[in-house]
């Protein structure tokens, strides 16, 4: 008599051929049922061999990465597929501040280690993980890189595909300029109405504080920083204040306190010459006088000479026709 073993509470979430759907299909939740022992080694068996049901993920647990211009830097990525016989692709992705994906680099589960210009991978196929390298990085880099998967099964009768890829959760890398000299920083203040910024541009290093001074203060932002063109870094505090024509900024950085100036520069008051002061007695001795040398631009004195040269031209041409109507009623 063939021996049977009591099975109870029994569940499976896929079909794995007709004879095994038959086999199971006696399973009912919570109702117990009888199966003998040869086909109950059977089903383990069929079950093992043919492949965990493991959702497909990848995960990404750099959240942000740091690195200088010039550098090598590394992102990781691992996933995990449906089926061990798996064949799959893992690409990479570079999301820009703009939103526009740009497609990087892919790796072939069954190829070595690809690379294209400065991008590279480090793929282990046995650990399902893969690491995206990027070398001589450049201000550009700065951006959020994405890790997907799109994985395939091949079985005797055909492929099966994924609909998608799957995204990890992104690493966002942040690209800092390279080491430099200290650089001081240009202070200016923009307003419009109650509304007050507060510019800061082209210092280095990066770490700088910034604050509006004001006494009606009615709302402050935290300053945003980000990196100018030529290398160095700018930024700008913004307010909200009821007395914008009395707030002023100071910006503390590298060790030194550097106060605001304003945007648009201030009309200066034309210097009017002094009076010549009346002497009372002519007899006083009078002090001597020194005469400085004017201080004249350039731009000044070459628009004065052109000037002079265009009344000496003009002054010219009036005494030769003064001289030939002179000249004509007297001969004529």
């Amino acid at each position: 008599e063939e021996q049977v073993l009591r099975i109870c509470a029994a569940r499976h979430t896929e079909t794995l051929n007709s004879q095994l759907e038959a086999e199971l299909s006696t399973f009912v939740q919570g109702n117990p049922c009888l199966m003998p022992l040869s086909r109950l080694l059977w089903v383990f068996l069929a079950i093992t061999f043919s492949g965990s049901s493991v959702a497909q993920q990848v995960t990404q647990v750099q959240t942000v990465v740091s690195s200088q211009v010039g550098q090598t830097v590394t992102l990781n990525c691992r996933y995990e597929v449906s089926w061990s016989m798996d064949y799959y692709y893992i690409f990479w992705y570079k999301q820009l501040p703009r939103g526009e994906m740009t497609f990087l680099i892919h790796q072939y589960s069954e190829y070595g280690n690809a690379r294209n210009g400065r991008y590279s991978v480090n793929f282990h196929k046995a650990h399902k993980s893969i690491s995206l390298i990027i070398s001589a990085l450049q201000l550009g880099d700065s951006a959020e890189y994405f890790c997907a998967l799109f994985s395939r099964r091949r079985d005797s009768r055909s492929w099966y595909e994924t609909d998608k890829l799957i995204f990890g959760k992104g690493t966002r890398l942040i690209v800092e300029p390279k080491s430099q000299p200290a650089a001081s920083p240009s202070v200016f203040v923009m307003k419009n109405g109650t509304n007050v910024a507060c510019l800061v541009k082209e210092f280095y290093p990066k770490d700088v504080t910034i604050s509006l001074q004001s006494s009606k203060k009615i709302i402050e932002y935290d300053p945003a920083i980000a990196i100018s063109p030529g290398g160095k870094y700018s930024a700008v505090k913004l307010g909200q204040y009821g007395d914008p024509d009395s707030v002023t900024c100071s910006v503390e950085h590298n060790k030194q306190t550097w106060h605001s100036t304003d945007f648009e520069p201030k009309k200066t008051i034309p210097e009017t010459t002094p009076k010549p002061m009346a002497y009372e007695n002519s007899t006083k001795a009078e002090a001597p006088v020194t005469c400085q040398e004017p201080q004249v631009q350039p731009g000044k004195v070459n628009m004065m000479s052109l000037s002079v040269l265009g009344l000496r031209m003009l002054f010219a041409k009036s005494v030769a026709v003064n001289f030939l109507l002179t000249a004509k009623l007297f001969f004529f």
